[in-house]
Order: structure tokens, then C-alpha cells, then sequence
């Protein structure tokens, strides 16, 4: 049976300066091993690559972060001790993919392992049908460019609630692809690990 998270509603009402949370974006590798808040988990991901204006007929959903030509390819899986999860953005809710802790495949750095959230960001390439996606190079770099802007507001909004984070790029993608159960055309392009700042 699959489970699913429903996520409470983010609270789009938070304020912290921009320039403040700039002026504070930091790789942060030590965190507490509490595990994050539903409330917090929820923020996070709609800062990440929530929906901010629904799908019509004539044009797709807008999100927090761009896309090239809004393909809106990048999924967000989170890793969490409970077992792994992929972020459904429509519905604003977490669905269940495997009831283990995958945590140790975030990276190959082991001090990564303990990070109580790990989000692993895939890149689904067959949504990628635009003239602009011609072949694999240009697929991969505009699914890295993609990332980069995910992973970039995931950065923001743990600077502006004391959140430690860091980007990986040293991944055994063949690994993790395995064990997610990836198909051929989704690729992993990076993870990002998240707690609790030790200085909170």
C-alpha cells in the first residue's frame, strides 16, 4: 500500500529580507538529528519548486523556481528516515516510494548520512521535447541550470530559518538510480541535504 504525506498548506506569509538571506546562504555541514517539521518540510518544498499559479488550458502551472522553456523536469525525491518519497507538487503532498532509509546513497561522503532530510533532484528526460533539448549534452545542461535554481531557493530559505544545507555533487548516481528504481530517460543530477542548524 502506498502511503502519502499530506503536507499542511506553507506559510507563504513568513517574511525575512532577501538581502539579509543572501548575505547569510552558507554550506552548512553539521545539524541536529531531530527531524524536520511537517510545517517545515512543507515550506521547504514549496520554496524549492512549489506551485505558485495553477495550469490552465492554455499554459502549464508557474513554479517558485524556472525551467527552460518551462519543461518543469526536474522532481524532487525526498529521503527521510521513514522511507523515500517523491514531492507531488500539484497536490502538495508526499508520495511513498520505498519504506526504507536510502539516506547512506545521498552521497559519498559518510558525514552526509546523518542529514535528517536528503532531497535527490532527477531529471525526467523525456519531458524535455522542446527544439532547445536537441540531444543528452543539452539535456544535461539545462537540467543542471535547472537544479542549480532549486537548489538555490532551497538555499535562501535555510538561511532565512536557520536551516544548515549543502549541495552534492559526488553521488553514485548508478547506485542511487538503482535503488529509487529510476527508468532510462531520468537522470540524477544532484542531492541537497538539510537539519537544524547546531546553532539554532
Amino acid at each position: 500500500m502506498i502511503d502519502t504525506i499530506k503536507l499542511p498548506l506553507p506559510q507563504k506569509d513568513l517574511t525575512f529580507p532577501l538581502m539579509k538571506a543572501l548575505e547569510k546562504r552558507r554550506t552548512i555541514r553539521k545539524w541536529k538529528n531531530d527531524p524536520l517539521s511537517d510545517q517545515e518540510l512543507s515550506n521547504l518544498l514549496w520554496a524549492a519548486c512549489g506551485i505558485t499559479k495553477e495550469e490552465t488550458k492554455r499554459s502549464k502551472s508557474k513554479r517558485t523556481s524556472p525551467s527552460a522553456c518551462n519543461s518543469q523536469s526536474i522532481k524532487i525525491y525526498v529521503a527521510i528516515e521513514k522511507g523515500l518519497f517523491l514531492y507531488d507538487e500539484k497536490e502538495h503532498q508526499l508520495i511513498q516510494i520505498l519504506s526504507e532509509d536510502i539516506r547512506e546513497n545521498i552521497g559519498t561522503q559518510k558525514t552526509m548520512h546523518s542529514a535528517p532530510v536528503g532531497l535527490i533532484y532527477v531529471s525526467d528526460f523525456s519531458k524535455m521535447k522542446n527544439f532547445l533539448f536537441r540531444n543528452d549534452e543539452q539535456r544535461w545542461f539545462f537540467s543542471g541550470a535547472d537544479t542549480g535554481f532549486i537548489s538555490q531557493n532551497v538555499y535562501l530559505y535555510c538561511a532565512a530559518r536557520n536551516l544548515s544545507t549543502v549541495v552534492l555533487g559526488l553521488v553514485n548516481r548508478e547506485k542511487l538510480h538503482k535503488v529509487i528504481g529510476l527508468k532510462e530517460h531520468e537522470k540524477i543530477i544532484l542531492t541537497q541535504v538539510i537539519g537544524y542548524s547546531l546553532n539554532e
